[in-house]
């Protein structure tokens, strides 16, 4: 039990900063990690390049963060709570519109989310499987879940299908499986609007 509770303290961030100048000197530690990371890959950012990268001594780095693991912990949580405020905004613009061009805004910015942020969401765990345990939580589609219920039941009249919760689940699962594999490999070859074209029509 206390191996299991030193695991979790060691991918937790050591302190929360409140004061303006910690919030902006954690913010640029995890950037700093963000940067390297994408760039150069995960062994690349040891917590002296972090440092050196964020303008920050390894000192401060520690006050904050006990290891990488942790920052790369906060990157991807920082990753996920931005898209899904961002998500859960078009969805809530959304909900008066006719379903059929909402769907296609709504697939067209969640493209767009992604690509953005293509590594952090869909391939920082394959370099640091360590942390698969403590981020299993962590996707766009459980802090958006809620909406996205919302937004489909607005359209309820709209729809044809008995189950919305299940209809739900795996429209969900099936759009962010369908743009990792477009962002990694366009295996047909398609534009991005044909790929937001059959999206909608997918989720329809």
């Amino acid at each position: 039990m206390a191996s299991q509770s030193k695991a979790v303290d060691d991918v937790s961030r050591r302190k929360s900063p409140k004061q303006q100048r910690a919030l902006a000197t954690a913010d640029a530690i995890v950037q700093a990690t963000q940067q390297i990371i994408v760039k150069d890959g995960y062994k690349a950012a040891t917590t002296n390049r972090i440092a050196e990268t964020a303008g920050v001594s390894v000192g401060s780095l520690y006050q904050y963060f006990p290891n990488k693991q942790a920052i790369v912990r906060t990157l991807i949580q920082e990753t996920v709570t931005n898209a899904a405020v961002r998500v859960r905004g078009t969805l809530r613009d959304l909900m008066d519109e006719p379903l059929e061009p909402a769907l296609r805004q709504i697939m067209t910015m969640l493209l767009e989310v992604y690509k953005e942020n293509d590594f952090i969401l869909f391939h920082i765990l394959d370099e640091v499987p360590e942390l698969k345990e403590y981020t299993q939580n962590l996707a766009i589609e459980i802090y958006t879940h809620s909406t996205n219920l919302a937004f489909l039941e607005q359209h309820q009249h709209e729809l044809k299908v008995r189950d919305l919760k299940t209809s739900l689940l795996l429209i969900e699962r099936a759009t962010i499986h369908s743009i990792e594999c477009y962002l990694d490999k366009n295996p047909t070859n398609i534009t991005e609007e044909q790929f937001i074209d059959e999206l909608t029509r997918m989720a329809l």
